[in-house]
């Protein structure tokens, strides 16, 4: 081998160890990155992981809602029920009461004017017997009307229960609409107005108790 090319075989095995060096050095560099990019994307589905259990706390938390809100709903029509048998119970009292109210009335009139014509009764006596039939009939109508506001006052009450139920019932609605990507600010909201049905409906059933 002449000198010449030794000394170009010399150049040409530095050339190639030039370049190996150069793609030892590429490689470590895209090794370097991609360990970095591992980190990375194991930092993120982490952090995704971590997301998701919330998401499926948050999703049991409100499971766990609903079905309070329907045990809540199913006592409202509970009571919705007894308190429209109580309704029909007065009703029907009232009426017996009027009935026979109106009965006495007649008969005891009838027994009055019979026993005038029959004993001739002076006309103080028949003023006196008038006067008394008008207490009487008074009295009457006073019991009716405090029946009357006993109805109406009850009414009111069937009304504001049929509103809080109407409540629950779209609250529930609400819940079945919920988007993942919203949960947290949704959940917020609903907690919020859950918890004033609930005072507005503790407060109601204060008031009946005290009633």
């Amino acid at each position: 081998m002449s000198l010449e090319s030794l000394f170009q075989h010399i150049l040409f095995t530095e050339h190639q160890a030039e370049e190996n060096r150069r793609l030892m050095r590429e490689v470590r560099s895209e090794a370097v990155s991609c360990r970095g990019q591992i980190q990375k994307a194991s930092q993120q589905l982490k952090e995704e992981k971590l997301q998701l259990d919330a998401k499926v706390q948050q999703f049991s938390e409100k499971s766990f809602l609903l079905q309070l809100l329907k045990t809540h709903e199913n006592a409202l029509e509970r009571q919705c029920s007894e308190i429209m048998n109580q309704r029909s119970m007065f009703l029907q009292t009232f009426e017996a009461t009027k009935k026979k109210a109106e009965d006495e009335e007649e008969k005891f009139i009838k027994e009055i004017t019979d026993f005038n014509n029959k004993y001739e009764i002076t006309k103080n006596r028949e003023l006196l017997m008038k006067e008394n039939i008008k207490i009487e009939v008074s009295d009457l109508e006073n019991q009716a009307n405090i029946l009357q506001k006993a109805l109406i006052s009850q009414k009111i009450q069937n009304l504001e229960k049929d509103e809080d139920h109407w409540k629950c019932l779209q609250l529930k609605k609400e819940l079945k609409l919920y988007e993942e990507d919203d949960m947290e600010s949704i959940y917020e909201a609903l907690q919020t107005e859950i918890e004033a049905l609930e005072l507005t409906l503790a407060q109601k059933e204060l008031q009946e108790n005290n009633v």
